[in-house]
């Protein structure tokens, strides 16, 4: 999902431009593609602004100027002037910044969702701006700010910042995590489908030591991941609440993942994967999508990624076919459903419906909140998502009725990607929200982009982990939640510890609890304690 970022603001900025989105005094559009002729200098935007914003790469992605961004800025009267932020430096830079009261208009961070200590801070200096407490002008931001598991990052009664979601509804998440499976393997040495964490262990070990490419080399392993995210899914049902790191009630006390007793069997299993080679053995040293290639190389039986990676011209099937030459993906791969927990559930990931935010400069005067807060409503608009869905009507696609007809140019057998013509397409669309729940559609877009099957094959699984699984049990108030000790375990990189333990040689649950104590020393204690009073004051 992070991946998403690098052009994100860009896109976002220039789909509302070509989609000619002056607004009405209530906040609605008042010119469209059709009528460009219109002047934008009516009604609420008859002064030019100039506004800042901050996005992951926005320096390339504005560099061309490109008709997306010179579309936005017409339509509402503005030039946006971009400060660039990296992957790698973004927290700083804005603390940078803020620090010299030299922050953008528009400021791209994920304070509520990963730092919601530092987003009170932030609060508290009067940094940032409430959003009014009327928002009904702007419907689309209205939702949003109404949305349950966004009630979290309010702090006095006010919102301080529209989060990004990832999407509409927490339900969605359920195709995030996925094992694919190569059932050609499984067929070959007849293994069924585990219903339980050692048979899944007995067919890792297998497809790493029972020849299953029949090559007569030892040459292959169990499971690879895209990232050690994807890879702690399979434990779910050991330990729910590990796949996706969030609180839980344990003995009377809201804890945070880490510090439950359900995380010995998880440690148990984890090493016991490693040691007896069913789990990459290179696992800790591999960059993020290096040991993809193992898969796709037929050197691996498992991959754990998402859903959606299978599309798309770089996705699991087009690289396994790729390195398959004359086969189909579908043939010999599948998805394979995790069993039950222990108390019968089959439980499918989900988390929070946004990660990272938007906030408006405190220093912003109504006029340029006003003219804010009418871009972000348009942006998160039907007519907005179906520029980032085609392009330009009229340019890269035809309507009639709800038939949309794509005429933008093809490249052999495909069309010309979108983010050629329009390098700022992916920040500009994914500005107010990421573009995660329309990849999941099914769309003419998904179907010339993805293929017919490897839509279906989405849409097949989304609707079984609805109908047949149940979501994790999370507690969303807790994500944001600020309380003073539990600012602090913001230093705690439990991943590390994770990993550390899964490599180690001593007993792995002595090293889980020697890993506990030394979290007390970090506040741990006192968080638990803090976030029970405060849920209790929920009567949760």
């Amino acid at each position: 999902m992070k991946l998403l970022g690098a052009l994100g603001l860009t896109t976002v900025l220039l789909a509302s431009v070509i989609s000619g989105c002056s607004s009405t005094k209530e906040g609605q559009p008042a010119s469209s593609a059709s009528n460009d002729s219109q002047s934008a200098s009516a009604g609420p935007y008859d002064e030019h602004l100039d506004i800042s914003l901050s996005w992951w790469g926005i320096g390339v992605g504005f560099e061309k100027h490109d008709e997306l961004v010179q579309k936005l800025e017409k339509d509402f009267n503005v030039t946006l002037k971009p400060m660039d932020i990296g992957w790698d430096n973004y927290k700083e830079k804005s603390q940078v910044w803020g620090a010299a009261g030299q922050l953008p208009d528009i400021i791209t961070n994920s304070l509520t969702s990963d730092s919601p200590g530092t987003y009170s801070d932030w609060v508290k200096q009067e940094l940032i701006h409430p959003l009014p407490a009327d928002l009904s002008a702007y419907p689309n931001i209205e939702k949003i700010s109404k949305a349950e598991d966004v009630q979290g990052i309010y702090r006095d009664g006010k919102l301080y910042a529209i989060p990004r979601l990832t999407y509409s509804n927490t339900d969605m998440w359920a195709t995030d995590r996925a094992v694919f499976v190569r059932k050609d393997w499984m067929d070959k040495l007849g293994i069924k489908d585990p219903q339980n964490f050692d048979e899944f262990e007995a067919m890792l070990k297998a497809f790493t030591a029972q020849d299953p490419d029949g090559n007569n080399k030892q040459d292959t392993t169990g499971i690879v991941m895209n990232t050690l995210g994807y890879f702690k899914s399979i434990f779910v049902p050991t330990f729910p609440q590990f796949g996706n790191q969030s609180w839980l009630k344990e003995d009377g006390k809201w804890i945070p993942f880490y510090a439950s007793k359900q995380m010995d069997d998880v440690m148990v299993q984890a090493r016991k994967l490693y040691a007896e080679g069913g789990l990459d053995q290179d696992f800790a040293v591999e960059k993020a999508g290096e040991a993809n290639q193992k898969f796709y190389q037929g050197k691996a039986g498992a991959l754990a990624l998402n859903v959606d990676s299978i599309g798309g011209a770089n996705g699991i099937k087009a690289e396994w076919e790729k390195n398959n030459v004359g086969e189909k993906f579908f043939d010999h791969v599948k998805i394979l459903h995790l069993w039950p927990a222990t108390d019968g559930t089959i439980y499918r990931h989900t988390t929070q419906s946004f990660w990272s935010e938007s906030m408006i400069n405190a220093d912003v005067d109504d006029k340029k909140l006003d003219r804010i807060l009418r871009i972000y409503d348009w942006l998160l608009s039907p007519e907005a998502k179906e520029m980032f869905d085609y392009g330009i009507e009229g340019k890269d696609y035809t309507k009639e009725g709800d038939k949309i007809t794509i005429t933008r140019p093809k490249d052999g057998e495909q069309y010309i990607d979108l983010k050629k013509e329009y390098p700022s397409i992916d920040i500009i669309s994914q500005l107010a929200a990421w573009r995660n729940a329309s990849s999941l559609e099914d769309s003419p877009a998904n179907r010339v982009a993805k293929g017919d099957d490897v839509v279906q094959a989405i849409q097949d699984e989304l609707s079984w982990q609805i109908k047949n699984a149940t979501a994790i049990p999370t507690a969303f108030d807790i994500f944001s939640m600020s309380t003073p000790a539990k600012d602090k375990l913001s230093s705690i990189n439990f991943d590390d510890d994770f990993t550390r333990i899964v490599l180690g040689k001593d007993d792995p649950v002595k090293m889980l609890h020697d890993t506990q104590k030394n979290y007390d020393g970090k506040g741990l204690q006192d968080a638990i304690n803090e976030v029970t009073a405060e849920m209790a004051k929920q009567n949760k």
